[in-house]
């Protein structure tokens, strides 16, 4: 049963690697180069999603549009070209917990001629997001090369594509190289406008449990006056989408994690990880939202959170480590001593030193009865800040609301509770598994097999392995979703 519990652990942590969605994180880049006789014109819009668009509160459209334009590298032939900014449009629509997503579409022109153009996108670079570049013509244009098509994935970030399998564009460069049409053959043509402002962030998937756009919170939030019945709606809506939250792929170390505490453990472990889970995730958001509202040009959360993550897997690899170093020195010393006659029975209870006793190994908990398998109080706080310290967009967004609502202590209490309702789940699955050990038959007579004594050294190399890919994949070095999708 250890082995069955090691590799369900396995099949669900491979999804861990998966970091929380990053589309309240996002900036999204869209760039189209409009190549027509008299030059190029480039529609440049950027969508950015709700936590940006907090950060960027108070700046006004004309200039942020100043600032990305000059940011927008164009040379023809190595020498620099300035863009001459035609017009500016913002809109802002309500997003997820009641905060706004911004929207900017600037139109400009550039007078070049025919040779080799290239275009650069120096806007928020490394941060997530959609980085899209379309390039096209009229008809009195000609391009003989182009890096990129006039295939245009997400209309002017205004629809997400619904196949998984679409990955998101990143690119920032573009070169074409490119001359006017002879006159004889070129037509006037109109450049179509760009789709109706909608917002692009707000159509990203989201994981079960997140704060999303009309939702419940989201409603409630844009009020500007709330009752306490309402807060304690808002509260017990937190905590249910925290519980949701924690049953989502990226949350698979919470089976681990009861994994362990059934291994030898007591209902007061689960207790503890749910306590330890909790403090853990409400304090990081906390000091995340605070990060995001006094320093935010330090502050990037979609780079702090892979570092959590990255520390998170650490965490859960030195508890592995440690039941590997003590079940292997329990085994080995079980070994050593088995070498003197059995007493008549099933063969696990023995005389050695004038002492009676067994050294059966118990199948239903995967442990070694000597102690060294136990999991130990610094192994459970070890394991609960692992499984809390990466923060949820969602509770970051419930946070920084209320904080705008001008109340900061509502929006803790808001984030108390969805910590609460992820820890609930990670205590319930531990305590189903301390219940499932006990309806188990007795293992005593498959303990001699070598196989069942080596579950528990395997079942913590399971643990090791999996905290390195977590640690991997926040780093970036893998994408193991890539293979699942």
């Amino acid at each position: 049963m250890s082995f069955i519990r090691t590799s369900l652990a396995l099949t669900v942590l491979s999804l861990a690697a998966m970091a929380h969605p990053m589309g309240n994180f996002s900036i999204n880049h869209y760039s189209r180069l409009h190549f027509r006789a008299a030059g190029v014109e480039l529609t440049y819009v950027m969508d950015l999603a709700e936590i940006p668009t907090f950060q960027l509160q108070g700046s006004s459209a004309e200039a942020l549009a100043k600032d990305w334009v000059s940011k927008l590298g164009l040379t023809q032939d190595g020498l620099p070209v300035a863009w001459q900014v035609r017009s500016v449009q913002s809109k802002t629509t309500d997003g997820a917990g009641g905060m706004q997503v911004l929207r900017v579409t600037i139109v400009a022109d550039a007078a070049v001629g025919a040779g080799n153009i290239v275009y650069s996108d120096g806007n928020f670079p490394g941060r997530a997001g959609w980085k899209e570049i379309v390039i096209d013509r009229d008809t009195d244009a000609v391009l003989h090369s182009s890096t990129q098509t006039a295939t245009d994935l997400s209309q002017a970030l205004t629809v997400y594509p619904s196949d998984p399998a679409v990955t998101p564009p990143q690119d920032v460069t573009a070169t074409v190289d490119w001359s006017p049409a002879p006159v004889a053959t070129a037509t006037v043509a109109t450049v179509e406008p760009a789709p109706a402002s909608t917002s692009f962030a707000g159509q990203q998937p989201s994981a079960p449990g997140s704060v999303v756009r009309g939702d419940f919170l989201s409603r409630m939030l844009q009020r500007k006056i709330l009752g306490w019945r309402l807060m304690l709606l808002c509260v017990a809506a937190a905590f249910g989408l925290g519980a949701m939250h924690a049953m989502s792929p990226g949350h698979g170390k919470t089976i681990v994690a009861a994994y362990l505490v059934g291994s030898r453990g007591t209902f007061k472990h689960a207790g503890l990880l749910g306590l330890v889970v909790t403090v853990t995730h409400t304090f990081t958001v906390f000091l995340l939202g605070l990060g995001v509202l006094f320093f935010q040009q330090y502050v990037v959360p979609e780079k702090i959170i892979p570092v959590l993550g990255a520390v998170a897997g650490l965490s859960i690899v030195a508890v592995g480590m440690s039941l590997l170093y003590r079940r292997t020195r329990s085994l080995l010393t079980a070994d050593r001593h088995h070498d003197h006659e059995h007493t008549q029975g099933d063969g696990a209870v023995h005389t050695h030193g004038g002492s009676t006793h067994s050294h059966t190994i118990d199948i239903t908990s995967g442990d070694i009865p000597s102690g060294e398998g136990a999991i130990t109080p610094g192994n459970l706080i070890a394991l609960g800040v692992g499984g809390g310290l990466v923060p949820c967009p969602s509770a970051l967004i419930l946070m920084l609301s209320a904080i705008a609502l001008g109340r900061p202590g509502f929006g803790l209490v808001l984030l108390f509770g969805f910590s609460a309702g992820l820890a609930l789940v990670l205590m319930g699955i531990g305590a189903m598994a301390l219940y499932a050990r006990h309806l188990l038959p007795d293992g005593h007579k498959a303990s001699h097999h070598p196989a069942v004594r080596l579950i528990p050294v395997f079942s913590s190399v399971v643990v090791i392995v999996l905290g390195l890919t977590i640690t991997a994949a926040s780093a970036g070095w893998i994408q193991p979703l890539r293979f699942l999708s």
